[in-house]
């Protein structure tokens, strides 16, 4: 059943027209990502669809059996609502029993008066037959880890309003779930967690995200706003982007025709009015159509890594570092000495102290315990979470400017500030700019290579991947993987993690913060059994009884015999089921894809690469403790 017909569909803002003509649908089950550069229009056209917003031209027409939940990137709340109020605030029949029913409960203790209302209520309840709803309610709630309902909404931390959001999303009757950047603020458990629950749920689902493991595992459809233009792409991220290969290779061949009949044209052309009189009009206007036709060139990311700063012996140390907050504390104990070419992830829930370990390696928080011992040759490059006010007056490219004249990069070549503006993704005509003029995430850019233009040696990054596209963040990962110094990272993007960095501190609530030598999902691949021994392991090699020192420990326990055959065995299991996923992905890319055994490939697809999936990660834990 369709759900939502858009035809024809043209909008604009500040001046600027986003998008014109795009035409598409969305039907039951579907599961849809929709990308594009920072700017293009995305949440624009998600408020669209939902007719949160009017589009100037065109039409978005909604099936009269659509009932539409929607998540947008900043909820709007009374600060004095309590999350019961937050949560159960929609307006069917259903809801407003359970809303009133948690209300009753919570103050019954308290008043006897309302022993006749509660029962009154649940009645209702039993007559609508609502529990099942109460309790897919409370399910969700405590599977978010939110329990107490009677908590205000102003007390909550910035991760538990996006919980308490996605909680309400998912709790509203509906067979369309449109979500607006659901995992900026999330923990990596809960970014899980809502994965599994959406790629499970029978519901529609409609997403903006920048998290492409999640839009790869979620999605089976993307759709591209490109250059004013929608693209559609059947099948996940990682199938959206071998097409989007294969179109741009197509495009790019297509130019280079365009490019030599130009040249042949132009040649004629400049041979004079005599060369073009009579019969050859139709040739002339042909090639100024072609000229006219050519497409833009799209900016290179090559690679710009800048001249690098020489590191010294000494990096930075920590020695028995500690910190908290109240009765809160954090961690205690922590010993670490930086190598040169360190890459560090920093993992735990919220609240479990990551920023406040960033900011006492950069100086900015002093520790309550222990010391921090940083190189004199240490240049410290820090991307934090805070907004910070850049000088709205100044020109884009005056206050890059203001850091370097001429960019080196590690390869010698040098570049000017427009240039390393452009292959950063900024447009010629935004690089004049006033800065008071670019977008929120414009801005963060621009702080951004400012900061690495200071030719840092040692970067820490906490949470930049909330403010920045797919593109930009490609960018960004490309520059740190030539990196030649030290890289910390706080993130809950898995895929960003895994690019960025080898090695991982674990903050746990316990105060403790452990050592894993591996990525993300080689982390999260491995059972909570085998997680606890390793750190049990850890802690007896590590510590000194005397001092209560915890060191987090670099080295790999190395293989078994019989895991050192397993890898071999899992490595030719990958290989051929990535041969089967290849020649599965070239039939969906094909012309004939389709017709009657389309879902039994599509099951068989499904399956392979759930397969690959848990080979590799039995592959990524074995690599990591080969040693």
């Amino acid at each position: 059943m369709n759900l939502i017909s858009v035809k024809d569909l043209g909008h604009g803002e500040g001046g600027k027209t986003l998008f014109s003509d795009i035409t598409f649908g969305i039907d039951e089950g579907d599961k849809i990502a929709l990308t594009g550069r920072n700017g293009s229009g995305k949440s624009t056209l998600l408020r669209l669809i939902s007719k949160l917003k009017q589009a100037d031209t065109g039409s978005v027409v909604h099936n009269s059996e659509l009932k539409c939940a929607f998540l947008d990137q900043q909820p709007v709340f009374s600060p004095s609502d309590k999350i019961a109020d937050f949560v159960l605030s929609g307006n069917s029949r259903e809801i407003n029993l359970i809303r009133e029913y948690e209300t009753i409960t919570g103050v019954i203790g308290e008043d006897s008066s309302y022993a006749e209302r509660l029962e009154n209520v649940m009645t209702e309840i039993d007559r609508l037959d609502c529990w099942s709803l109460e309790h897919r309610i409370h399910s969700i709630l405590s599977e978010l880890g939110i329990n107490d309902l009677s908590q205000r909404m102003e007390e909550l931390s910035g991760g538990m309003v996006k919980k308490v959001s996605i909680a309400r999303t998912l709790v509203t009757e509906s067979n369309l779930v449109i979500l607006d950047e659901p995992t900026n603020h999330l923990d990596i458990e809960t970014i899980y967690w809502l994965e599994k629950y959406l790629k499970n749920s029978g519901k529609a689902v409609v997403l903006v995200t920048h998290d492409r493991y999640f839009m790869d595992s979620v999605c089976s459809s993307v759709m591209e706003i490109e250059n004013g233009n929608l693209y559609t792409y059947k099948g996940n991220y990682s199938l959206y982007l071998q097409q989007k290969a294969d179109r741009e290779n197509a495009r790019q061949k297509a130019a280079a025709r365009t490019e030599n009949f130009l040249r042949n044209e132009v040649e004629w052309i400049l041979r004079g009015p005599r060369a073009r009189a009579g019969k050859d009009k139709k040739r002339t206007a042909r090639f100024f159509d072609l000229k006219n036709s050519r497409p833009e060139k799209q900016t290179e990311s090559d690679d710009f890594s800048v001249e690098g700063r020489r590191l010294g012996g000494k990096i930075l140390e920590l020695e028995n570092v500690g910190k908290s907050y109240g009765d809160n504390r954090l961690f205690s104990g922590f010993s670490f000495s930086f190598k040169k070419g360190d890459r560090i992830g920093i993992l735990g829930a919220n609240g479990s102290g990551k920023t406040t370990l960033l900011n006492i390696l950069v100086g900015k928080i002093e520790p309550d315990e222990g010391t921090v011992d940083t190189g004199v040759n240490t240049k410290i490059g820090y991307y934090d979470q805070l907004s910070h006010d850049l000088p709205g007056a100044v020109k884009v490219i005056d206050y890059i400017k203001e850091t370097a004249e001429v960019i080196t990069l590690k390869d010698g070549s040098r570049l000017s500030p427009n240039q390393f503006l452009e292959r950063f993704l900024f447009p010629k005509d935004m690089i004049y700019t006033e800065i008071a003029n670019l977008s929120g995430g414009e801005k963060k850019k621009l702080y951004l290579l400012k900061i690495l233009l200071e030719n840092p040696n040692f970067l820490l990054f906490d949470e930049p991947t909330n403010d920045f596209d797919i593109q930009t963040l490609s960018i960004l990962e490309d520059f740190l993987e030539k990196f030649y110094g030290c890289i910390v990272v706080v993130s809950h993007d898995r895929f960003f993690l895994d690019r960025t960095t080898d090695f991982l501190f674990v903050l746990d609530s316990a105060g403790g913060i452990s050592g894993y030598s591996g990525d993300v999902m080689s982390y999260y691949g491995k059972t909570k059994a085998e997680l606890n021994e390793e750190s049990e392991k850890s802690n007896q090699k590590s510590s000194r009884p005397s001092s209560g020192k915890k060191t987090v420990n670099r080295q790999k326990k190395g293989l078994s015999f019989s895991e050192k055959k397993e890898l071999e065995t899992v490595e030719e299991e990958i290989i051929r089921l990535e041969e089967e996923k290849e020649q599965l992905d070239q039939y969906f890319i094909s012309s004939s894809a389709g017709g009657s055994d389309l879902g039994d490939k599509k099951i068989k697809y499904d399956n392979i690469c759930s397969e690959i999936e848990e080979k590799y990660k039995r592959w990524e834990y074995l690599e990591a403790e080969k040693g």
